[in-house]
């Protein structure tokens, strides 16, 4: 331990974000125990944990909770919990999970050999519902060979709730009642997870910044998803290593929207998927990538046949990836109305505060499922325009959890990427847009833009010119989608000087 605290040594943390300097020094320890990360902006929220566990521990004193937190135990289980989100929810991002049904399991399918057992891990898995919604979902498939689920988690309050399989209904939210009926048995408010599903996970106590990872190069699936926007990129270019570093040698890691892209801090194949960017080893053949970049369309998992013959559960399909038209997404020009006055007055006149304020409070009245992508995408901008980039990414993910076919989601969260310098990323983010809308100008001129920072010069030009084409029939004085405000003509204009400065460079 004591070498593992040299060798992480930094500068101590500023303590401005802080009423005390002693929350600093509890943040600064915390970070060399567990590699979080405390930025300005999530200071407040940290101060915040740590009196949450002062109170929990009956500690008054913030001294008293550093001496206590230095020493493996109780207090540092307490503070670590407080100091990041242990709130989840079963088959959260359902999307993703369906890489399981369509690359996974016939992947393991294919290659099945006995004695064999599948190997799934939620790194990160809170309270259980992660790696308990896998195990649900190899039983609804009929997959009928041997699997281990591995849940870890820092916090051990978590994971002992984990293994107690208890929920309120809060943590079944968007599941559908057969489902719920199913695979839980009620209790007054609680809901008690089936003993069958609950046998099928093991859970451990892992910190992931420091403790060595299980089974090196057995992993068939690796979920950590939201986990890393609590780390520094040295330290999430450390754990991404790890995890990549477990993977079987077909295996698949999946991160959360809001997780930093890996492309540019670790070794491994970024693999655009209809349900998010995926990871893999590096040095993958062509023919083990992802079957997706081809189709828009989702394909329709196998069902296997099960050993035991279980009564079939109508199953979630995945989403068909065809483009919608644009009016079932986007705001058109006569709907802006249908917005309140106050916040776009308040946006016009930049000021953002006040939009912001508004904006919340809109998307809460709206209800989770009802939340509209207009709204959204004001209240990103809002975040945005403030300087404040890491939260917008963060809203913006939240957003495409709701809104997974938005082309101008899809286009902010690439031109937040673009901001902060991930441009392989971005452009990734920007195809998605285009998949989604093969109209939308401005996801072909952000893509152009990602290209030309990447040196791909012909991709870019390709583009550009498909920018202009798509605008050629457009009145000069014409507004478009996601633009702010820019008229097609000044677009055009945008993606000629583009084209000319790539003509300039040798081809």
């Amino acid at each position: 331990m004591k070498a593992f605290l040299e060798g992480r040594a930094r500068k101590p943390m500023a303590a401005a974000g802080f009423s005390d300097p002693v929350f600093a020094r509890i943040a600064d320890l915390a970070h060399l125990i567990a590699g979080l990360s405390f930025p300005a902006n999530r200071q407040p929220s940290a101060e915040a944990g740590m009196r949450r566990a002062m109170s929990a521990l009956h500690i008054s004193d913030p001294v008293k909770l550093l001496h206590a937190a230095e020493h493996p135990g109780e207090a540092r289980d307490v503070v670590l919990a407080e100091l990041t989100v242990g709130e989840s929810y079963f088959f959260r991002d359902s999307a993703q999970l369906n890489l399981l049904a369509t690359e996974v399991l016939p992947g393991r399918s294919a290659t099945h050999r006995p004695g064999h057992h599948l190997r799934l891990w939620s790194a990160g898995c809170a309270s259980g519902e992660e790696p308990y919604t896998l195990a649900i979902l190899l039983r609804e498939l009929g997959w009928p060979h041997p699997a281990r689920i591995l849940g870890t988690d820092i916090a051990l309050p978590r994971l002992n709730a984990a293994r107690r399989g208890r929920y309120t209904r809060w943590a079944l939210r968007g599941v559908a009642e057969d489902r719920v009926d199913r695979w839980f048995q009620r209790t007054g408010t609680h809901y008690d997870l089936d003993r069958g599903i609950r046998e099928c996970v093991e859970f451990r106590i892992l910190n992931l910044a420091q403790d060595e990872y299980p089974s090196e190069g057995n992993f068939d699936l690796v979920l950590c998803r939201n986990v890393m926007i609590y780390f520094d990129l040295p330290t999430v270019a450390r754990i991404a290593t790890g995890l990549l570093e477990s993977l079987a040698t077909d295996g698949w890691l999946v991160l959360g929207a809001s997780d930093p892209p890996l492309a540019n801090l670790v070794s491994c194949e970024s693999v655009m998927t209809p349900f998010g960017i995926a990871y893999r080893r590096p040095g993958q053949q062509s023919a083990q990538r992802a079957r997706t970049v081809d189709s828009v369309t989702v394909p329709v998992p196998k069902k296997w046949d099960s050993v035991a013959a279980a009564a079939p559960i109508p199953r979630a399909e995945a989403p068909e990836w065809t483009a919608p038209a644009v009016e079932s997404v986007l705001v058109p020009a006569d709907r802006v109305v249908d917005i309140d006055s106050s916040i776009l007055f308040a946006y016009e006149k930049a000021d953002y505060v006040t939009a912001e304020s508004l904006l919340a409070s809109a998307l809460a009245a709206e209800g989770e499922e009802d939340k509209t992508v207009w709204l959204w995408i004001l209240y990103i901008r809002t975040i945005a325009n403030q300087g404040r980039l890491h939260d917008a990414g963060e809203f913006c993910a939240r957003a495409l959890e709701v809104h997974p076919l938005a082309p101008e989601l899809h286009y902010l969260h690439a031109t937040l990427l673009s901001q902060a310098n991930w441009h392989s990323d971005a452009a990734i983010a920007a195809r998605r847009s285009i998949y989604l809308d093969r109209k939308f100008v401005m996801g072909h001129l952000q893509l152009g833009d990602a290209l030309t920072r990447l040196g791909d010069s012909n991709g870019a030009r390709i583009s550009f010119e498909n920018v202009i084409a798509l605008l050629e029939k457009k009145d000069g004085t014409d507004t478009i989608t996601a633009a702010d405000g820019i008229p097609a003509s000044r677009l055009r204009q945008i993606a000629t000087l583009r084209l000319r400065n790539l003509d300039s460079l040798p081809r």
